[in-house]
């Protein structure tokens, strides 16, 4: 620390969110995981969870439930660029989840920090960064000898009879469609069959939101939302295995 800094304080009752964007692989969990940990030594007792707006699970709502004890719980935004209108709406995630809080209880204020693309000083860390990647060695020598060969996997198209697009935008993971994601691709591996026969592929918004969490399966132009576990176990069984579409949760098909 720079001795003309004071040291950094929190309130004991107040707890804070590092809220992130997810993606494919467990890159931007263990890079969550480690600034989170930062954050803790940085602030000694102090309770520090993790959030992401899509793909990954803990969701926003996740997170504030494992801050409901807290007087106060501030939100930071740790992803770039940021998005006004997303922000927005993840204040409404945070009054609605406020909203449903049991009578009894006194929900704790919600406060959302500066977006991290907006700081001054992560445009000065950024000069420094670049300042001293002048002593890194060049690509040439860091990307190995076989950089040119891409795995032969990469030209093949894959034999599967369906694909199921499944939403991982924002609204749907507020809802809960990031664990949800995790439950189908675990029935389809046990199921051994259809982990063969059926590709799951994730998207960012499908748009009509109100219906989430959703996912489609093609070639069948089959809509399904309101998922739940319960929900996708019918969906795998009776969709994806024997072909017949679940009607209670479908709510749009290809042709009418």
């Amino acid at each position: 620390m720079n001795p003309s800094e004071s040291p950094q304080t929190l309130p004991a009752d107040t707890a804070i969110v590092l809220l992130g964007r997810g993606s494919l692989g467990p890159a931007a969990r263990e890079e969550m995981q480690s600034m989170v940990e930062g954050v803790r030594m940085a602030l000694p007792g102090a309770q520090v969870e993790s959030a992401f707006v899509d793909r990954e699970s803990p969701s926003l709502p996740d997170a504030l439930d494992a801050c409901a004890g807290a007087r106060r719980v501030v939100v930071q935004p740790v992803f770039i660029p940021g998005d006004k209108s997303l922000l927005r709406w993840l204040q409404k995630v945070a009054l609605r989840w406020r909203a449903r809080q049991p009578a009894d209880r006194s929900p704790p204020e919600i406060a959302f920090a500066a977006a991290l693309g907006s700081l001054p000083e992560l445009a000065r860390l950024l000069a420094r960064q670049a300042c001293a990647a002048g002593q890194l060695p060049d690509v040439a020598d860091t990307a190995g000898g076989d950089w040119q060969r891409d795995p032969i996997a990469w030209s093949n198209i894959p034999p599967h009879q369906r694909h199921v697009l499944f939403c991982l935008g924002p609204r749907c993971v507020a809802l809960g469609a990031a664990t949800l994601w995790q439950h189908l691709g675990d029935r389809l591996r046990a199921s051994g069959k259809l982990q063969k026969t059926v590709m799951l592929l994730q998207t960012s918004c499908q748009y009509p939101c109100n219906h989430g969490p959703l996912m489609i399966v093609y070639p069948d132009g089959t809509w399904y939302g309101k998922l739940d576990e319960a929900v996708i176990d019918n969906i795998v069984d009776r969709h994806l295995d024997q072909g017949t579409v679940d009607e209670a949760y479908c709510v749009h098909r290809h042709g009418g």
